[in-house]
């Protein structure tokens, strides 16, 4: 583990430098986002790399299209990351139940008409 956490580093200390030297939407910026991806998922963080996977994605179908062999190499990380469970636990909270509009009307007031709308107007 200790060797894909360094690479992790080097590996976001280069896409800062390609993201000021070339631009977010490059192949180069677009490899580097897929193998901190790969550092993620080998570090069991899938969450981060989906999100990487996915900006690898985006740049590879702008500039290659869907049929170029980068592309494809992505699409199937991603098809991994996407059927493994995710990072996060879900934990529910008991609450009270939401009050409706018309107990909440009810309680102590009593709802009264004001008057028709839309109505039959009076003859002058």
């Amino acid at each position: 583990m200790g060797h894909y956490q360094f690479a992790l580093l080097f590996f976001k200390k280069a896409l800062a430098i390609r993201q000021s030297a070339l631009s977010e939407v490059h192949m180069d910026t677009a490899l580097l986002y897929n193998n901190i991806g790969a550092c993620h998922d080998m570090l069991d963080q899938v969450t981060e790399a989906l999100e990487s996977f996915l900006k690898a994605k985006d740049v590879f179908v702008y500039e290659f299209g869907f049929v170029h062999p980068r592309t494809s190499t992505v699409m199937r990380n991603l098809e991994r990351i996407r059927s493994r469970k995710l990072d996060f636990k879900i934990g529910f909270v008991e609450r009270k139940p939401t009050l409706c509009p018309k107990v909440l009307a009810s309680k102590g007031k009593t709802k009264t008409k004001k008057g028709k709308k839309g109505g039959k107007k009076k003859k002058k």
